[in-house]
């Protein structure tokens, strides 16, 4: 593994970055399109406190929830840029209006029970949530995985089609699908493959004792800190082309060319 791959040059990396866009990206301006802008920016701004809890993750070797965060800020990037190239027909309608299939869903299981008082929704609201949802599921159909009507996999391909290759990449998204978005559900879902691949049994033998403890896999660490900068890496990306900043596409794929390069 190259030396820039480690621990400690992680944590410089992800330092400049983040005071970098800091510094550079903000204030956010919503001027040239308010309702979408700031869309995108409660996506990033979710991201940087995902991200800062992450390095302290890092720092102390909790491999399992680096992967299981870094899945949410993925999912939060994917659909980021989907928003700013209003990929989708109606988008903005579809992500917010989505929320309401969520809640009718949570309000119809705990009503199953017996329990939907326990939901915190009035009566009315309620009502209201179970109307909108008809409403949404009457427009786009009542068996969508998300509000983009696609699985994150198709989600994460046309994100790929939809902008630059990075790096010469053109599957980069889905890629990051597969080592992001996969490998984080394993430890999301708490499967014995997520939880065993940030450990490693080490032999204990201390005078009057001896047997084994569990250290951190330092090559799992790693790998999935500099995934998971690249995933924040893309959240910069996105709302800076939200912005129209067109630097930021410089910045981020020099990054990432120095993050996947293995000289």
């Amino acid at each position: 593994m190259p030396e820039k791959f480690s621990k400690e040059n992680f944590l410089r990396l992800s330092a400049q970055v983040l005071n970098h866009q800091f510094e550079r990206l903000y204030p956010i301006d919503t001027r040239s399109d308010p309702q979408r802008i700031t869309l995108v920016f409660l996506n990033h701004d979710r991201n940087v406190s995902t991200y800062q809890t992450i390095r302290y993750l890092v720092e102390h070797g909790r491999v399992a929830d680096i992967y299981t965060l870094s899945r949410s800020m993925y999912e939060s990037v994917v659909y980021m840029a989907l928003l700013v190239k209003q990929s989708i027909p109606d988008d903005l309608i579809r992500y917010q209006d989505y929320q309401f299939v969520e809640i009718d869903r949570t309000h119809q299981h705990l009503k199953r029970l017996g329990l939907e008082r326990l939901d915190g929704l009035s009566d009315q609201d309620a009502i209201l949530a179970r109307d909108r949802m008809e409403q949404y599921t009457g427009r786009w159909g009542k068996r969508s995985p998300s509000w983009t009507g696609h699985t994150l996999e198709v989600d994460a391909k046309l994100v790929d089609t939809d902008y630059p290759p990075t790096c010469n990449e053109n599957h980069f998204y889905e890629y990051l699908y597969c080592q992001v978005y996969r490998k984080g559900s394993a430890s999301s879902h708490s499967s014995f493959s997520g939880l065993s691949k940030g450990v490693v049994r080490e032999k204990l033998d201390l005078p009057g004792i001896s047997g084994q403890r569990m250290g951190v896999n330092e090559p799992h660490l790693v790998f999935s800190s500099f995934n998971a900068l690249l995933v924040f890496l893309s959240s910069i990306r996105f709302m800076g082309t939200a912005m129209g900043k067109d630097d930021w596409e410089k910045y981020f794929q020099e990054k990432a060319r120095y993050i996947i390069a293995e000289d």
